[in-house]
């Protein structure tokens, strides 16, 4: 027997609930957005000549950036992973993202001060809904969380068996159920902790686990349409775990979208271990070994300046995909 499969798995208090990506078109115009608006900053800025091999920014091979953005360092807070193909001039959004839930009070006040009309859904007392450049909705709360603690407290998408996602989160991926946060429409998970204490609990690496931004999985009843300008989100686990999971999803008839597989240079010894995994509508969802990412998501002091400079890049092909991976106009070779 390998040792990977007789290695036992970790609990779901040995992960943590990384980042989301979301695919941009509007490079700057995000950057302020997240920075001006919500009050991020940038973490990490990095340009790519080619395509992910576990197709991080979508199914291509053209060039592209990853810009992180979150409130503090990966290792404790919840990020956004802003992927931009240069050769892709937009996306079909589809109904399978709803929103991202966050507690911000100076949010709200520079929402309502700064952003205009067509990028506000809607306003009241206790929260406003907004729009990012691209069309991802933000919900604020007028609201600030205890010093120290995470605004970002919850992400939502859409499913089309609320029971079925349910099965596959929390009897596969371990995740818990906040059973006050939830009913028959909608069910928030969760890793790690949940206290009402300050608390800095830690996996052994040291990534927080207590207080950490919840999914939300909202039942539409209806099929779930990606388009093209889907997102993916990242879990940390233990390395040991990746083959682990792979395994039980193959054995569960469910979709392993990228085998487990190491990313990183040949001489690089820090290399991540990833899986990439779907869930019965088709959400992305890559888990990474916690050991060596850990040390590739430190906060770069010069991301910022990173991407002010990768704006300066232009694309190498004039034609751009009208809509990203729609074989109604995607190019399967270059001329």
């Amino acid at each position: 027997m390998s040792s990977a499969t007789s290695m036992q798995e970790s609990s779901s208090d040995e992960r943590r609930f990384l980042h989301y990506t979301m695919k941009i078109t509007k490079r700057l115009e995000t950057r302020n957005f997240f920075c001006n608006i919500l009050g991020m900053k940038i973490l990490r800025h990095e340009e790519m000549d080619s395509g992910c091999s576990a197709q991080c920014n979508g199914d291509y091979q053209s060039p592209w950036s990853k810009t992180v953005a979150a409130y503090g360092d990966e290792h404790s807070f919840f990020a956004f992973e802003l992927n931009f193909n240069y050769d892709v001039e937009g996306y079909k959004y589809g109904n399978d993202f709803s929103s991202v839930t966050i507690h911000n009070r100076q949010a709200v006040a520079r929402a309502r001060q700064h952003l205009d009309n067509q990028f506000i859904e809607k306003d009241n007392q206790q929260s406003i809904t907004i729009r990012s450049p691209d069309g991802h909705r933000f919900i604020l709360i007028d609201e600030d969380v205890r010093p120290g603690d995470d605004p970002v407290r919850c992400l939502s998408l859409n499913v089309s068996n609320l029971t079925k996602s349910i099965d596959y989160y929390t009897r596969l991926l371990k995740m818990k159920i906040n059973e006050k946060e939830s009913n028959d429409k909608h069910v928030k998970l969760y890793y790690g902790l949940i206290t009402n204490q300050e608390s800095q609990v830690q996996t052994k690496t040291g990534f927080l686990i207590d207080k950490q931004c919840q999914l939300e999985l909202i039942g539409l009843n209806q099929a779930i349409e990606r388009g093209t300008g889907y997102g993916r989100k990242a879990f940390s686990c233990p390395r040991h775990d990746i083959d682990i999971l792979q395994k039980m999803m193959e054995k569960e008839g469910f979709t392993v979208l990228i085998p487990a597989m190491e990313l990183g240079g040949l001489l690089d010894f820090n290399k991540e271990k990833i899986v990439i995994l779907q869930d019965p509508d088709g959400h992305e969802i890559c888990f990474v070994g916690e050991e060596n990412y850990y040390k590739g998501c430190e906060t770069d002091c010069d991301a910022e300046k990173k991407f002010l400079k990768g704006l300066e890049n232009k694309p190498d092909d004039p034609d751009k995909y009208l809509i990203g991976e729609d074989e109604s106009t995607k190019r399967h070779e270059k001329s």
